[in-house]
C-alpha cells in the first residue's frame, strides 16, 4: 500500500486498523483514509528508534503489557468463535428476567453525595436515616468526612437488577444509600425518565449480552485451568486476599473488547 524508507505499510496492517473503524464503513474508502496516518506513524517510530527508545527499560515493560493485553484479547476473539448463539428461550428469559434493562429501563437525574465507606454497619445506618440530601452533607461535614456533590445520570440498565429495583420505587427526593466501587453513594432523584428497550431490539441487545456472558464464562474457565496447573508464588506483604475475585476484572474486560456481533 505504501513504503517508508523502504518499509512497507501492506494490507495486512491496514486491516489491523480496521479494528477500530464504525461499524458498517466503507473498509476500501476507510484503508485509503488512514493510510496518511500510518506513514506519519511510521515516520514518528523511526524517530523513536533512532533516538534509542526502544532499548529503554520502560519501552520494555509497556511492550510486555501490550503484548499481553493482545494475547488476551485474541484469545477472547478465538473463544468468541466457539460460543454458540443464544437460543430464543434463553433471550426471552434474559429480559423477563431484567425488566429495568429492557421493558421498565428508566434514566435518572440525581443528586448525588459520593463518600468513603463509613468504619462500621451502624455508622452507615445512622446515615440511611436522614431525609434530605442536605442533612446527610451536615452531618458528614460535622464528622469531617470528606465527600462530593454533583449531579449524575443513573441509568437502571446499568444497575444490578435488585437495585435498579430499589432505585424505581424510590420516592424523588428521598436519599437512597448504594455502593459504588468500594465508596457509598447517596441519590436523590431529581427526574426521571422513560427509555424501554422493546421488540427486535430488546431481543438483539439480550442476545448480545449473553454472547458476552458466555465469552466472560469461557475465559474464566480457562484461567481456571491455567491457574489450577500453575506454580504462583507471591513477595511478602503481596499475596492478595483469598476471598477477592482474581479473574473478574482482567476477563470481563476481555470479554468486553470483543467485537459485537
Amino acid at each position: 500500500m505504501a513504503q517508508v524508507d523502504g518499509q512497507a505499510i501492506t494490507t495486512q496492517a491496514l486491516d489491523a486498523e480496521l479494528a477500530d473503524a464504525p461499524p458498517g464503513v466503507d473498509r476500501l474508502a476507510y484503508r485509503k483514509a488512514i493510510l496518511p496516518q500510518l506513514v506519519d506513524r511510521t515516520l514518528l517510530v523511526q524517530a523513536a528508534l533512532k533516538m534509542g527508545i526502544d532499548k529503554t527499560p520502560e519501552f520494555a515493560a509497556q511492550r510486555e503489557r501490550q503484548e499481553q493485553r493482545l494475547l488476551v484479547e485474541m484469545l477472547a476473539q478465538k473463544l468468541a468463535n466457539t460460543v454458540p448463539v443464544p437460543n430464543v428461550q434463553a433471550v426471552d428469559a434474559y429480559i423477563a428476567a431484567h425488566p429495568y434493562e429492557f421493558a421498565q429501563r428508566q434514566k435518572f437525574y440525581v443528586d448525588q453525595i459520593r463518600f468513603a465507606q463509613p468504619a462500621s454497619t451502624e455508622a452507615l445506618l445512622a446515615l440511611g436515616q436522614f431525609k434530605t440530601l442536605d442533612a446527610l452533607a451536615d452531618e458528614l461535614t460535622r464528622n469531617a468526612t470528606p465527600f462530593t456533590r454533583d449531579h449524575v445520570l443513573v441509568d437502571s440498565a446499568f444497575l444490578p437488577a435488585a437495585i435498579a429495583a430499589q432505585v424505581a420505587r424510590q420516592p424523588s427526593g428521598d436519599p437512597i444509600l448504594l455502593p459504588y466501587q468500594g465508596s457509598y453513594t447517596a441519590n436523590a432523584i431529581i427526574q426521571r425518565m422513560a427509555a424501554p428497550v422493546t421488540g427486535e431490539p430488546a431481543r438483539a441487545l439480550a442476545a448480545e449480552i449473553l454472547r458476552r456472558k458466555a465469552i466472560a464464562d469461557a475465559l474464566g474457565q480457562t484461567l481456571k485451568a491455567q491457574r489450577q496447573k500453575a506454580s504462583i508464588s507471591y513477595e511478602t506483604g503481596f499475596k492478595p486476599d483469598a476471598k477477592a475475585a482474581a479473574d473478574g476484572k482482567t476477563v470481563s474486560d476481555a470479554a468486553d473488547r470483543v467485537p459485537a456481533r
